[in-house]
């Protein structure tokens, strides 16, 4: 097949991405006074960057990935009460179920960074892939009717706990698997499309969960159906992903080598920018994975019904998912991380305060909604653009290491959060209870100190962000200065064969 060029063409625009040594090549005229030795000047090694069809399939299987073990932490958030009843446990113990992936990510974080960075994508997305499905299959055979007493919810965690280890292979992977096989120009979108797959997942566990189960008795089958897309990404992984990076890189950044993993930690805790990045993204990260995870609980104790509950969700997941890939688009044309960054975060942040602020009332349906939908819409938003704007603060640190740790910050902070809204949450009041529409024989919390907590940390940080954050962007300047000594090299040898860019291609 034709390869596409991903540059102007290079008759009008010669501009070699990587300056080569040159070296000095005698080459034979003839004339007619016999052969004459001339001297030319050429390239040492032309550098080609090119890209692969194949990188789509990479991203799918990536996605499909995401989406699934989104769908197993988020499984049962929506369906709280339901779950505590079947289990015969309490709320508490319920939101363990969500909180293991927070808690797993920390120590497994340290590692599956490791294992991507020093092992490759294939090795790490392996691992991934092969954790989640076994843990969902586990999760199953906790409703086998052979289990009795708490055992059974035993196994639930136990199965849960196995599906958390896998989350850091899989949502660490994008901005890596973007920076080595796609080009500049579809950096940001690939890492959106491979980063959205997750809150995807999320939107479908809210919605799904609650269409499959209407009584406690279907968990079972909910948990099964759920198995589905786990086994599909794992076939997919073991079977088509052949490599972890191109035969021939895609930009000039591509083609350096990262530092090591040792040598990344050192450089990041050093890097002031990208620490505040770190407490900043880890806060937002933090907070919506709390009311992600207590958003039936808030809204039942106030008098909302579960299925207005799960709308509440799927709108802050599904303006999320729209958020991120307009966010991604155009940082991809416009490369204003840091602007874009700054607008999402603080949109985002006031929508949070006025979602936790109107979700301490009832009756507020319509402003409930839209607040959430908003805080989904510009937090997500910022989600991929941070995660980029994170690899341009430290390059040439591993593209998994630097989202390792702004991803790492967001589950401690989710965890803080969680544990925070059971020790402030208060029992309902008489009142409250007569219209509390929380289900089962459970016992639900006022979380209004909580939500108003949220709030207010959520606006010390936006205000942190958009005062002190300030950063060079040292990717692009990097491949700006291989242009740029490229373009000295070509023009001084002007008899050199020009770098070229090809474009697709199906090897």
């Amino acid at each position: 097949m034709d390869d596409e060029k991903l540059l102007p063409d290079v008759l009008d625009a010669p501009v070699p991405l990587i300056s080569q040594p040159l070296n000095t090549r005698k080459e034979m005229m003839s004339s007619s006074s016999g052969s004459i030795a001339t001297t030319r000047s050429i390239p040492a090694q032309s550098q080609i960057y090119k890209v692969y069809k194949r990188r789509w399939y990479m991203l799918s299987v990536l996605a499909v990935l995401n989406l699934s073990n989104a769908i197993g932490w988020i499984t049962f958030a929506p369906v709280a009460d339901l779950t505590a009843s079947y289990y015969n446990t309490t709320f508490a113990n319920v939101n363990w179920l969500s909180l293991e992936y927070m808690v797993a990510s920390i120590p497994v974080g340290f590692f599956s960074a490791w294992i991507l960075d020093s092992f490759g994508l294939r090795i790490g997305l392996m691992m991934g892939a092969w954790l989640n499905v076994v843990g969902l299959a586990v999760r199953y055979i906790s409703t086998i009717h052979q289990l009795k007493g708490q055992i059974r919810f035993i196994v639930l965690l136990i199965g849960q706990g196995i599906a958390a280890m896998a989350q850091p292979f899989l949502l660490f992977a994008p901005t890596k698997l973007a920076a080595l096989w796609f080009p500049e120009s579809q950096r940001a979108i690939a890492n959106t499309l491979g980063s959205a797959s997750n809150p995807l997942g999320i939107l479908a566990a809210f919605l799904l969960s609650k269409i499959i189960v209407k009584e406690e008795s279907d968990l079972p089958t909910m948990l099964w159906i759920y198995i589905i897309p786990g086994g599909v990404a794992a076939v997919m992984m073991t079977l088509g992903f052949c490599r972890s990076i191109p035969p021939t890189p895609p930009s000039a950044s591509a083609a350096e080598s990262s530092e090591s993993f040792v040598q990344g930690l050192k450089k990041i805790i050093r890097n002031r920018a990208y620490l505040l990045l770190v407490l900043v993204f880890g806060s937002g990260l933090g907070l919506f994975n709390t009311i992600s995870s207590l958003v039936e609980q808030v809204l039942c104790s106030k008098g909302y019904d579960d299925s207005f509950a799960s709308l509440v969700g799927a709108l802050m997941i599904g303006g999320g998912i729209i958020g991120a890939i307009i966010a991604g688009a155009y940082v991809d044309k416009t490369k204003k991380f840091e602007p874009t960054a700054k607008l999402c975060f603080t949109s985002a942040v006031l929508g949070l305060i006025a979602f936790c602020s109107l979700a301490c009332y009832r009756g507020l349906d319509v402003y409930v909604a839209v607040t959430a939908g908003v805080f989904g819409t510009f937090g997500f938003g910022a989600y991929p653009v941070i995660m980029e704007l994170g690899v341009e603060t430290t390059f040439p640190v591993s593209e998994a290491t630097t989202t390792g740790f702004l991803f790492m910050a967001g589950q401690v902070q989710g965890i803080l959060g969680i544990l925070l809204s059971q020790f402030l949450g208060r029992d309902l009041s008489t009142a409250q209870l007569g219209y509390s529409k929380c289900l089962a024989s459970v016992t639900p919390q006022d979380l209004t100190i909580p939500l108003l907590v949220f709030a207010g940390y959520a606006a010390f940080n936006a205000c942190i962000f958009l005062l002190f954050f300030r950063t060079d962007y040292r990717r692009l300047k990097a491949e700006e200065r291989h242009a740029a000594d490229s373009i000295l090299n070509f023009s001084s040898h002007s008899h050199g064969t020009p770098v070229t860019s090809q474009g697709d291609t199906t090897s």
